[in-house]
């Protein structure tokens, strides 16, 4: 049994650090003349790298993110691909908008593909934004996204102009959105259509919601540094927020108390999605990064030289097992698994 210690960085550099120093002080008190010190000393040193890596995270945490307020009631629409998408990447911030006096509106914009599901998933984010006062009239359920594992450039031109008549019909001030990270590919098609369709003349606050990539950088996923750091620590589990595919400012949603226990009680709601699972690793308060100007992006990141290629790689040379203990990632966009999104080939362009 591990001890969760998810959203608390600090205590995976503390433990690291007192590990590092436990090793060092037996290595010392053997001598150098001592079989304890060369069995030691390699331990020692490989501990102390990871607290190196471990508290520049923790520099690189201090750097990146910034606190966000929400003190003014506005026009707040949801974009999610999935019902449970929506409370992990907006629930604190639509419970405190609505109880500000706001207009919330959530849209789901891909259906579940498995029988019954569908409705049952429904079910499930009603209930979820009954609990933060919202109606069924406040929530629109779509089916604009192409299967799974398929690529239909015709029902994505369909679904962008959906969106934008979604847009210009609910008149937001604030649009969140999945961010074009790598995680799922029904995300990342989210996110570059409504790239697609914002235009200089749109007045409203767009943002997108980082989730879950295969992503890893030393400088841009200090939380994902921090988790494989953890690892190596056998007895605690670090679950930490997540982190953007790029070096934008992270914007955490500041929520009272009451409002991020609203918000896991808003994820308990999605029982076929493995609520406690949810629960545990999703209740942080909302984390959001501001949307650039639109631009056009073919890769959430550079697969080639990306962390994800070299474990893809060396599972084909060596055991599987071996190399997921040591490289542990997801081993490609969800939907398209063995490499990442290419937005060229799911809009049906060969050559940009």
């Amino acid at each position: 049994m591990k001890l969760n210690i998810g959203f608390r960085p600090s205590i995976v550099v503390a433990a690291l650090a007192v590990v590092a120093a436990l090793l060092w002080l037996l290595a010392c008190s053997a001598g150098t003349g001592s079989g304890i010190f060369w069995i030691t000393l390699p331990f020692a040193l490989f501990y102390t790298m990871l607290l190196g890596l471990s508290g520049f995270s923790m520099l690189r945490i201090a750097a990146i993110e910034r606190w966000m307020d929400w003190n003014s009631p506005g026009r707040l629409l949801i974009l999610a691909p999935h019902e449970d998408d929506c409370v992990i990447a907006a629930g604190g911030l639509g419970f405190r908008n609505a109880r500000l006096g706001g207009a919330v509106r959530i849209a789901y914009l891909a259906r579940d593909e498995n029988p019954g599901l569908p409705e049952r998933r429904a079910a499930e984010a009603r209930e979820a934004w009954r609990l933060a006062g919202l109606s069924e009239d406040d929530l629109l359920f779509l089916d604009l996204m192409p299967p799974l594992e398929s690529r239909d450039p015709e029902k994505l031109d369909r679904a962008r102009a959906v969106l934008r008549d979604l847009i210009d019909d609910f008149r937001p001030t604030a649009i969140v959105m999945p961010a074009f990270e790598g995680g799922h590919i029904h995300h990342d098609m989210v996110a570059a259509l409504v790239d697609s369709i914002v235009t200089p003349n749109d007045r409203f606050d767009l943002f997108e919601a980082p989730e879950y990539s295969p992503y890893v950088s030393l400088l841009n996923t200090p939380h994902r540094i921090l988790s494989l750091a953890a690892r190596w620590l056998f007895l605690v589990v670090y679950v930490g927020e997540p982190d953007s595919v790029d070096r934008r400012h992270v914007l955490k949603v500041r929520l009272h108390p009451d409002e991020l226990a609203a918000k896991r009680r808003m994820l308990g709601a999605f029982v076929s999605q493995n609520a406690p699972s949810l629960v545990a690793t999703r209740s942080y308060p909302d984390r959001l990064t501001v949307h650039r100007p639109p631009q056009y992006r073919r890769y959430p990141f550079d697969f080639a030289s990306s962390y994800l290629r070299l474990a893809l790689v060396l599972r084909h040379r060596l055991p599987a097992s071996i190399v997921d203990r040591l490289l542990p990632v997801q081993l490609g966009t969800i939907g398209r698994m063995g490499t990442i999104t290419d937005w060229d080939a799911e809009r049906g362009v060969s050559d940009r």
